[in-house]
């Protein structure tokens, strides 16, 4: 037995012991953060406004990460004012309230929030409900403004402090990472090893770097500064993934020459790991034009191709030096498809994804808080604010959480009913309310025990007005009606299921790869294009593939088969199509030639491709199909560019590939 006893501590302190530390250290900037809101506000305004504390804190949690950026952080404040004044305005009275409640929450998830943000709506929409939750008088909306701006005061401190001292972090720190990973791979080349584990770890790097450039996007430019760059640096790693995977083989020890190649570009990316952004940035650039200028790879179309990668990394460097990475990309401009201002027409189109999750959060809300209003009920408000917390996005997020807020809710009163029998006097209760402040910040997000933390704060800040037996009652009482109509909502309300929103992606992922596609031909035949609309169709690109990866779990092993030869195919043919348009574009000599006349026989072929693919797909009908042949063509002179001919000759493979694929639809 006391060796028994013995192995589990044993176990305890090496395995579950840092792990719960970490975890502690992670969420401690939180904490403090959230105590200072808490108790600060309490302490100054009164306890009215202490659940300001709740949404402040919840701004920092989602920002404490990132870099600090002003320019940012004045839109949020800027946003959180104009929803307090209307919160404010909901408060006035029943059909205000029934009014607003409609329109507010569905104009924040329809400007803020889609499939690959769904959650960028939260902060604002909660401090929306919290405001409601204890109505003002007119006379008291210049102290709740002021408490307002004191506490975004505190949280731009917090994360000021975040970052430039408690955390000193590196800017561009995926960049940096991936810069580490191809230093190792070129080194690897040289001495004739395999760089696929290498290779298959810049994916993950790629997918979040997307997210990062879709997360900076403003409502008319693509993306700021800090976007900018993780774009060329993605494009960049995105063409190192296929330089390795169709120009080099694997495995077999290179020339002499060639070793000596890739050492070199192994010390220029493993410099550019530690200088880039830095002062010493000049004499990588200096490094890096020497290479360039200096005898290359022995075999030409790998020599090419590596010509285009380190253009590439010329120009995100020296775009490094030149952008502000607060600054908005003007230049570019957000596509007509993907401005929200300009696409009110289609505010109500009911297949988009925040326009469904809009009504249905909406209508929610405007019936909870009419329902406060029309019964005067005590404590009425918890009944519209369980419901904003158990309604997400996908249908199946939320039935998690109506299931954690049942069971959670149901542990907190129990537990706060034991506190509240042994604890009675107000510096007890703030114990209580710091003790779950520090277990709501520590525990998962998903989990049924961070709700039991926050029921137990609920319900001590309510035992200052309530028995306790009767705030138990409401309290249970309000969040079985808040699961009844949440559940309600996602059954019949216009839901999000995971399976939905699956075959949406798919049929716009499809969408997306013929408007590429279409992208380069017009700069084949026109000589012009629209950059904005490329760079917007790569990052979504991305994204969807991301996501329809994701949501292959659960699918029968056909389809899991079927979609995961698609996802390759469509990656291998994007980044092919990317560095064919990047060659025409840098060469605007070549247009009108043999080379962009062959690209657009290619591109023809390979829509035809996709088209079939998407048929076969969407409504199974396998039509006749232009067959051809696997050679496709001779270039002709296009042989005096390897590079490009390779580009051509793997794009008519990739038409072959979805040509077969097309002959398997999932089933």
């Amino acid at each position: 037995m006391k060796r028994e006893r013995s192995q589990r501590w044993k176990e305890f302190r090496t395995k579950r012991l840092p792990v719960m530390r970490t975890r502690w250290l992670s969420a401690l900037p939180i904490i403090l953060v959230s105590l200072i809101l808490l108790l600060g506000m309490w302490g100054v305004f009164g306890v009215r406004y202490a659940t300001m504390a709740s949404f402040l804190t919840l701004l920092f949690r989602t920002r404490y990460k990132q870099d600090f950026r002003p320019r940012e952080l004045a839109k949020a404040a800027a946003t959180m004012f104009l929803v307090a004044l209307a919160a404010f305005g909901a408060g006035r009275g029943l059909w205000w309230a029934v009014g607003l409640n409609l329109v507010v929450p569905f104009v924040l998830v329809y400007l803020m929030s889609s499939k690959f943000t769904p959650k960028a709506y939260f902060v604002y929409s909660m401090e929306f409900v919290f405001l409601q939750l204890v109505p003002i008088q007119p006379q008291q909306l210049p102290i709740q403004l002021l408490a307002l701006g004191c506490g975004l005061v505190v949280v731009t401190a917090a994360l000021w402090l975040y970052s430039r001292i408690i955390r000193r972090r590196r800017h561009f720190g995926t960049v940096r990472k991936g810069m580490h990973n191809l230093c190792v791979q070129m080194k690897t080349l040289a001495c004739g090893g395999d760089v696929t584990p290498l290779r298959n770890a810049l994916g993950p790097m790629i997918v979040h770097m997307n997210q990062v450039i879709y997360d900076s996007r403003g409502y008319t430019y693509l993306a700021n500064g800090y976007g900018k760059l993780y774009y060329l640096f993605m494009v960049l790693f995105q063409r190192c993934i296929y330089f390795t995977q169709h120009f080099v083989t694997l495995g077999t020890l290179p020339p002499s020459q060639d070793r000596m190649y890739y050492a070199r570009l192994s010390k220029l990316f493993g410099r550019a790991e530690s200088v880039m952004g830095g002062p010493l940035q000049g004499q990588l650039l200096a490094q890096l034009e020497e290479l360039r200028q200096g005898p290359g790879l022995s075999d030409p179309a790998q020599n090419e191709a590596m010509g285009e990668i380190l253009r590439l990394f010329s120009v995100a460097l020296r775009a490094l030096e030149n952008t502000r990475p607060a600054q908005p990309q003007r230049q570019w401009k957000l596509p007509d498809d993907q401005h929200k201002l300009r696409g009110l027409g289609n505010i109500f189109r009911l297949d988009q994804f925040s326009t469904r999750f809009a009504l249905r959060l909406s209508v929610v809300l405007s019936l909870g808080f009419g329902f406060v209003w029309a019964t005067g009920l005590e404590h009425a408000y918890w009944y519209p604010m369980t419901t904003f917390l158990m309604l997400m996005p996908y249908a199946e997020e939320s039935r998690m959480k109506i299931g954690n807020r049942i069971l959670g809710t149901m542990g907190g009163v129990l537990v706060s009913m034991a506190l509240m029998s042994l604890f009675h006097t107000m510096p007890e209760y703030l114990v209580i309310l710091t003790v779950m402040t520090c277990f709501m910040y520590y525990a998962p997000v998903t989990s049924w025990t961070m709700t039991v933390y926050t029921t137990c704060y609920g319900m001590t800040l309510a035992h200052l007005r309530l028995g306790l037996l009767e705030a138990s009652g409401l309290r249970l009482a309000y969040v079985a009606l808040a699961a009844v109509t949440a559940t309600l909502a996602n059954r019949f309300l216009l839901p999000n299921t995971a399976g939905r929103e699956f075959k949406q992606s798919v049929k716009e992922l499809f969408e997306l790869d013929r408007s590429f596609l279409q992208q380069v031909r017009a700069l084949c035949q026109e000589g012009t294009q629209d950059g904005s609309q490329m760079t917007d169709r790569l990052v979504r690109i991305h994204l969807l593939e991301d996501q329809i990866g994701a949501h292959l779990k659960g699918m029968s092993s056909a389809e899991q088969t079927y979609y995961r030869q698609l996802l390759p195919i469509n990656r291998k043919l994007v980044s092919e199509l990317e560095q064919i348009n990047a060659y025409l574009l840098s060469r605007p000599q070549l247009l009108a030639t043999e080379y962009s006349q062959a690209t657009v026989e290619v591109l023809d072929n390979l829509e035809d491709a996709i088209l079939r693919v998407q048929r076969s797909y969407t409504a199974r009908e396998l039509e006749p199909f232009l067959q051809t042949d696997a050679s496709f063509r001779t270039f002709g002179r296009l042989q005096d560019s390897l590079y490009f001919n390779t580009l051509a000759v793997n794009c008519m493979q990739t038409l072959q590939e979805m040509h077969e694929l097309a002959d398997q639809p999932p089933t």
